[in-house]
């Protein structure tokens, strides 16, 4: 009898220090700042899909370049905010690097266009405890991005919770809001996994769980890698899917938080705009335009370039215009799209990377004056 009571005490002292665990994360004053702009970039009022492209920056390898890099990084960052009209960025690179980005953009506060919100991407859960130190003293770095579990793969709801119970992660997310800052999670889906309403629940409410008792702002959910199938007809296709989870996302679990997904396909043959597509029928609220669109983006991370492509893909994306357009008419307006990245853009044309002029190419487009097939 004894021992069933103490049972039941030790059951009880389990849960009121589980519960006591899930509240004892509390936001800060800015933290909730950062919470309020960060739900603001990612869902748009209109219910379209919001748009937020990947920079990565470039460490320089001699002096010189070292001195021209903030003067780089703060023309980048003008460019995603008055020419792509970003809704958000997330950057992968040192925070030094950052600096130049962040001040631009808070600069820009109290202007049109305002200040587009900066999500560091954590390449390094070793070093949080350092860039935190570092980024809670940069403005406009509003949250961090997390993969959790290093980036493994995820099948199920339950293979979830059992990388969960040895996880750090709490610890860290609490750094985070500690530090003023958002973290957003980063889940890596199984290629061809099934994620029905009921699952999608209860995996979310496994990440609060996981973050410490409390909603993250948003979730960004993203393909695992897809082995290339030695049919070349079925590439493009494969892609897209490689690119775009896929969720039954319930309307319920859409208001506590965003649903941004993650897009990997190289722009060209109008793939971008199939990805961004499919997630806005799948309910996503954003999507998370990688580095991998931009074409050769690892042999030429010149920012300018970056910046332009940019321009030109997220506006393309949410043009309601067709996609076969002239490039010579778009030249003329340089404010739209920089010579830098149409003549960039006119040698992966020649090459063929975005789809020549022999078999399968489109009857109705007309090269010699420009045309293409969007991103």
């Amino acid at each position: 009898m004894a021992s069933s009571h103490s049972i039941v005490v030790i059951s009880i002292a389990l849960i009121l220090l589980h519960n006591a665990h899930s509240l004892s994360i509390t936001e800060s004053s800015r933290a909730q700042t950062a919470r309020s702009r960060l739900s603001e970039a990612f869902r748009s009022p209109s219910k379209k899909l919001t748009l937020h492209p990947e920079i990565v920056l470039p460490e320089p390898s001699d002096p010189t370049a070292l001195l021209l890099r903030a003067s780089e990084v703060t023309k980048l960052s003008q460019v995603l905010r008055t020419r792509a009209k970003a809704n958000a960025v997330f950057v992968e690179g040192t925070v030094d690097a950052l600096i130049p980005m962040g001040k631009e953009q808070e600069n820009a506060r109290g202007n049109f266009p305002g200040p587009v919100p900066i999500v560091y991407s954590l390449t390094d859960s070793a070093n949080l405890s350092s860039s935190l130190e570092q980024l809670k003293t940069i403005d406009g770095v509003e949250g961090v991005l997390l993969s959790f579990f290093g980036g493994k793969e995820i099948a199920s709801v339950d293979a979830y919770l059992e990388e969960a119970k040895n996880s750090a992660i709490t610890d860290m997310c609490s750094a985070i809001w500690d530090a003023g800052l958002q973290p957003i999670p980063e889940l890596v889906l199984s290629p061809g996994s099934e994620w029905s309403e009921e699952d999608v629940e209860r995996l979310v409410d496994a990440v609060k769980d996981t973050c410490g008792g409390l909603d993250p702002v948003s979730i960004v959910f993203t393909n695992g890698a897809v082995e290339e199938s030695s049919e070349e007809s079925n590439k493009e296709d494969q892609e897209v899917v490689k690119s775009t989870p896929t969720l039954s996302i319930p309307d319920s679990i859409s208001k506590r938080l965003a649903f941004v997904g993650s897009i990997r396909t190289t722009a060209g043959g109008g793939r971008m705009n199939e990805a961004t597509s499919q997630l806005s029928t799948d309910k996503f609220n954003g999507a998370f335009l990688r580095a991998d669109c931009v074409p050769g983006y690892r042999l030429n991370p010149d920012l300018n370039v970056v910046g332009g492509f940019w321009s030109a893909a997220i506006g393309d994306l949410k043009s309601l215009k067709s996609k076969n357009f002239s490039f010579r008419s778009k030249v003329k307006l340089e404010k739209d799209i920089p010579m830098a990245w149409y003549n960039y853009q006119k040698d992966v044309m020649e090459s063929g990377a975005l789809g020549g002029s022999g078999a399968g190419a489109d009857p109705t487009l007309n090269s010699d004056a420009g045309d293409y097939k969007g991103f």
